[in-house]
């Protein structure tokens, strides 16, 4: 027997911390931020932004773009009867989607993303990753829809490709695994350990071109700080420190528009 949480439609998965932000355009309305332990619950998220932002009449594109920081490509193909499992889902019980997140999605963290595209709560997907060399590849949904997924090694390419674009709407996402030095889990690398603080903001900077591109169009984050992959809570904690003081300020608001 599966417990439905009290309020299954205003419940969060266990182990998340979401909180209200204003726009990141300085328009006045709302985005929210949410921080995951597991990097797999992000795609809660983005259903749950994806349906209110259709339900409101904020899709100028559909659906958001996914613009994704992450060590791993966590590009899993999806099995083919979790497809169909994926299209009974009840997506307006945020406590099944919950539970099923958690119960039945790859317990390595690495198949929501495309689990997300055949829903088509996520539209194209540009990766910035750690491991592999670019990659550029097509996946369809259950509609027929096609989604491009373009995966970029280096931040300079990365950061071209992004200015090139005119998305609409995006789902900021960062895996905090991306700054790490080595394999993604300590026992797999003698070379492992954080980003200095200096590296990280290098790549997570307020004043980048790219942020200046995507800031106005951003209507949704998620902050996945994966303490397995960054070598236990203490590193995990440490790098987000570093991020989350340079996107906002003291008051949680947005550092660029202080």
């Amino acid at each position: 027997m599966m417990y439905e949480n009290v309020d299954t439609q205003n419940c969060h998965p266990p182990g998340t911390f979401c909180r209200q932000l204003p726009h990141p355009s300085g328009d006045d309305r709302t985005i929210e931020k949410a921080v995951i332990m597991e990097h797999r619950f992000a795609f809660f998220y983005w259903l749950k932004w994806t349906n209110s932002l259709r339900d409101n009449g904020l899709l100028t594109q559909s659906p958001p773009t996914l613009v994704t920081i992450d060590w791993h490509r966590d590009l899993a193909p999806t099995p083919d009867d979790q497809k169909k499992r994926l299209l009974e889902l009840d997506q307006s019980n945020l406590s099944d989607v919950s539970n099923y997140v958690w119960a039945q999605f790859d317990q390595t963290n690495d198949g929501h993303i495309l689990c997300a595209t055949w829903l088509n709560l996520v539209g194209d997907v540009i990766l910035l990753k750690n491991s592999a060399e670019d990659m550029h590849d097509v996946v369809t949904d259950h509609d027929g829809n096609k989604h491009h997924i373009h995966e970029f090694r280096s931040f300079d390419r990365f950061q071209e490709f992004m200015l090139e674009r005119d998305d609409k709407n995006i789902f900021f996402d960062v895996d905090l695994d991306y700054f790490i030095h080595g394999k993604g889990k300590r026992y797999y690398s003698e070379d492992f350990k954080r980003y200095s603080d200096k590296e990280i903001t290098q790549v997570i900077d307020p004043k980048l071109p790219i942020f200046q591109h995507i800031f106005p169009k951003i209507d949704g984050i998620t902050l996945a700080q994966e303490p397995g992959y960054c070598g236990g809570i203490v590193n995990s904690c440490k790098i987000m420190e570093v991020i989350h003081s340079q996107l906002f300020g003291d008051e949680n608001n947005w550092r660029h528009l202080l």
